[in-house]
């Protein structure tokens, strides 16, 4: 993978690897933030806030211009994932189109603590053509 990525430079089947924890601190946030019932989640990291953390997490390493829409995501929880479990997240372009100027691109990301894959995700975004006078 190169160091100098970006969503233009992407290709099919670069490899975004990076850690990711997360603490019982922004387990706590997340509750505050959505209101969502932290009885359901005792002792466990919600599927919602591991998907936005790995999201997160490739925002991070690769820029990603203002215009692109996140146009879906499916998650697979395999396992509860502990607060402070350390987890090793991999995000590889699964596919990467062009259509009339927009570029389509999907991300399979998965999450593991130590060789188990704990958790799964698809993300899908579109960045549309550029305006004209751009690019």
């Amino acid at each position: 993978m190169s160091a100098a990525l970006t969503f233009q430079t992407l290709a099919k089947g670069d490899v975004i690897p990076f850690p990711m924890t997360v603490t019982l601190a922004e387990i706590e946030g997340y509750f505050s933030a959505t209101g969502e019932d932290p009885a359901r989640w005792t002792d466990a990291a919600p599927p919602l806030l591991l998907a936005a953390f790995m999201v997160a997490g490739l925002l991070e390493r690769v820029p990603i211009p203002l215009e692109v829409m996140h146009t879906g995501q499916e998650i697979e929880a395999r396992r509860a994932v502990r607060p402070g479990e350390p987890l090793d997240v991999r995000i590889t372009v699964a596919a990467l189109s062009q259509r009339r100027g927009a570029t389509i691109a999907q991300f399979e990301a998965e999450a593991l603590s130590g060789d188990e894959v704990v958790f799964v995700a698809r993300i899908s975004v579109l960045a549309p053509p550029p305006a004209r006078g751009e690019g």
